[in-house]
């Protein structure tokens, strides 16, 4: 965290934000065409740190977040509109996979336009996004994301 940054004015700022219905920007709009925004805003950060020997311990949550996300399926059975210029070819490997976080995380890290040649040799990152996805699965994103920030 950035020096001087009030973590909690930041959550309150952006609840708040969340909450305005006048708001334009929804936020499953965040979540549109992850595999297209996921290569710059999390998985450079991966790498920078994977390659300094530091953990990816909340980036990789993310990522798990997202794999969970390109499911099609949310956390009631409900389908999820998933919109993403890969969605077809995210969602049969999500398929072949069914619950089997590991199978889930390696089928998707392994799709070069999003992941690259190189994080699938990373045993830390490949083992820390199966770990939150394994509980993504089992415990639902609040409970896991309470126990990761806990």
């Amino acid at each position: 965290m950035p020096p001087g940054t009030d973590v909690d004015a930041y959550k309150r700022a952006l609840r708040e934000r969340f909450r305005n219905p006048a708001l334009r920007h929804r936020t499953w709009q965040i979540a549109m065409d992850g595999s297209q925004k996921l290569p710059q805003r999390l998985l450079a950060a991966a790498r920078e740190r994977l390659a300094a020997g530091a953990p990816v311990t909340f980036i990789a949550l993310g990522v798990a977040a997202w794999m969970r996300y390109v499911t099609g399926i949310d956390e009631t059975g409900a389908p999820i509109d998933v919109r993403d210029p890969l969605a077809a070819r995210l969602r049969a490997i999500a398929d072949a996979a069914g619950r089997d976080p590991g199978m889930l995380a390696r089928g998707l890290i392994g799709v070069r336009e999003v992941f690259g040649d190189d994080l699938a040799d990373h045993p830390a990152f490949v083992s820390t996004v199966t770990g939150h996805l394994a509980k993504l699965l089992r415990d639902g994103a609040g409970r896991t994301v309470a126990h990761a920030v806990g």
